[in-house]
């Protein structure tokens, strides 16, 4: 990977099919939620074949609560709208469905966001992927 800052989608998509979990840089996740590659991140999400694919149900997650977190401020709440569409329409897995689910639900009650569970991983690793 040239630039674990800045990657390419598919120096994403290479990573993520490695057997190595351990992240090119220390807060990857925080980095890459700042980069316009959600499809990505929802592909990879969706991806049974994906040994990563926890780890980018994680970052969808962070995403979402990073911006009721921050009121906004790191994702508009547009941005948030259309990806949980996107997401509704074209990925069809349990666990997608339950994160769009937790997000809507989060963003009519900001008021109810804890960190551990969204910005943590807590919700992506208590989905009941075998649903």
């Amino acid at each position: 990977m040239k630039d674990p800052y800045n990657p390419t989608e598919d120096e994403i998509r290479e990573w993520a099919f490695t057997d190595i979990s351990v992240e090119p840089r220390q807060d990857w996740d925080l980095m890459l939620s700042h980069l316009n590659r959600t499809r990505l991140y929802l592909e990879l999400a969706s991806n049974d074949q994906c040994p990563t694919s926890e780890y980018f149900l994680s970052l969808l997650y962070l995403i979402v609560g990073d911006a009721v977190r921050t009121d906004f401020q790191t994702k508009k709440k547009s941005e948030i709208e259309d990806l949980l569409e996107v997401a509704e329409t074209e990925f069809p897995k349990y666990f997608i469905h339950l994160w769009v689910t937790r997000s809507r639900e989060l963003l009519l009650n900001p008021e109810s966001f804890e960190y551990d569970e969204w910005c943590a991983g807590d919700l992506a690793r208590n989905y009941g992927r075998e649903a």
